[in-house]
């Protein structure tokens, strides 16, 4: 991916590039999906790909992985527990498949699904056969996985190690790191909760598959973005029992920027008791691969131009300006002026590409959020920050959490700035009980 990324006007010079190409070379138009049998997030996009070529003139090719390290996630038990609650809720959300009570399947089992797979990759049914073969490895469809082994049998282990690597070398080739992925025209899109962007790039005449477009079909694939914040004329009566709600985030993670302001609207709306719990990503950041960097900031610039949110950073923040920023933050807090300090703070390394380790700049993020610099300046050396910082990883690691940004209300643990819908609806429901 072009270093570039938060470029939107390089953006649609390449994307306006690719179509040229798309045209004179029809071959290049073509959706690429990179399937892992045994992941709960591509089952349930695999799901959504017949409706996508339904609506749309492009090609679909199928790419099998299985081995793919999770990048950048230190607690790796607790990212695979979470993906299946999560799966679960996104399906529903959906109204797509999955089991009720969903287990991993083995790594046996897997390594067997994707054997049949990719002996039968050339088939012309090979979207039909995935369906069956995954949502059997699933136990989410009356086909049992045994049945489908007998019925269309294996290839070779040689065979399926050498296709499963070869899938995997080109996935990361192409400068991405993550199963349940598509990628199109030179650009990546994760799972349901981008499959919208998607969508909305092939909504044109010559990729339609029906002459007249339907605006109401596009918005079917992007419900996620529909809620609330998006509208106040679409506010409901405020919820009357409403729990507390705790929020893990870094300022070091451009996610985290989509998700504070919005959340602190959404309860200004509905007016729940929030707490900020501000967590450093050192360990996180130092496992996460360059691939993985790069995309978040590329993605992070993709929402924020859905939520009319200002983006402009083009790479990670430098460690000294975090430190000081998170130095500050007691300090602040004891001045009443948390809120104010932490979304001036975030704004500035996100929004305005501001080198906080340059005490001259970080003094105007100080000063907009109300406080005093001569009397923050002393604070910038205070290391208070690392055992707070720690007790609050170690406390979103209890309620099961693994990474930021994370928001846990009552029971639910929900991970990601696109999950303040599932927030919302969590509260909408509470008076219904």
């Amino acid at each position: 991916m072009p270093r570039d990324v938060t470029s939107n006007r390089a953006r649609h010079l390449r994307r306006a590039w690719f179509d040229v190409t798309r045209y004179l070379r029809p071959s290049r138009n073509v959706v690429t999906f990179f399937h892992k049998v045994d992941d709960p997030y591509s089952w349930l996009l695999l799901q959504a790909l017949p409706r996508l070529l339904k609506d749309f003139r492009v090609q679909l090719s199928v790419q099998f992985v299985l081995d793919i390290p999770p990048d950048g996630v230190v607690d790796v038990a607790a990212k695979q527990a979470y993906t299946l609650i999560d799966a679960a809720r996104l399906a529903d959300f959906h109204q797509l498949s999955f089991p009720d009570h969903p287990q991993q399947p083995s790594a046996q089992d897997a390594f067997a699904a994707s054997a049949i797979l990719i002996k039968h990759q050339n088939s012309p049914k090979l979207l039909h056969l995935m369906l069956e073969v995954t949502g059997a490895l699933w136990k989410d469809s009356s086909t049992t996985f045994e049945s489908c082994i007998k019925r269309y049998g294996l290839a070779s282990d040689k065979d399926t190690r050498s296709a499963l690597s070869s899938s995997r070398e080109n996935l990361y080739k192409l400068g991405h790191f993550q199963a349940g992925s598509l990628f199109y025209g030179n650009e990546w899109y994760c799972g349901l909760d981008r499959l919208g962007h998607l969508a909305e790039r092939l909504d044109r005449p010559s990729l339609r598959q029906h002459a007249s477009g339907n605006p109401s079909e596009i918005a079917d694939y992007q419900r996620q973005y529909r809620h609330v914040l998006q509208s106040y004329n679409t506010l409901r009566p405020r919820p009357r029992q409403l729990k507390p709600m705790e929020f893990f985030f870094s300022f070091q993670c451009p996610y985290s920027y989509l998700a504070i302001g919005r959340l602190v609207k959404l309860q200004e709306l509905y007016q729940f008791p929030l707490t900020l719990r501000l967590v450093y990503l050192d360990q996180q950041i130092a496992s996460t691969s360059p691939q993985k960097r790069l995309y978040a900031l590329y993605d992070a610039n993709r929402e924020a131009k859905r939520f009319n949110i200002p983006f402009q950073r083009q790479s990670e923040p430098a460690d000294e300006g975090i430190h000081y920023c998170m130095a500050l933050l007691p300090w602040a807090q004891a001045q009443g002026k948390e809120r104010e300090y932490i979304l001036s703070i975030m704004n500035g390394i996100w929004a305005e590409s501001i080198d906080t380790s340059e005490k001259l700049a970080l003094k105007k993020l100080v000063e907009r959020a109300g406080l005093n610099w001569e009397s923050a300046s002393k604070e910038l050396e205070n290391e208070r920050w690392k055992t707070t910082s720690n007790l609050n990883r170690k406390a979103l690691h209890q309620a099961g959490g693994f990474g930021v940004p994370t928001f846990c209300y009552g029971e639910l643990v929900a991970w990601g700035q696109d999950r303040l819908w599932a927030i919302e609806q969590a509260m909408l429901r509470s008076d219904r009980r």
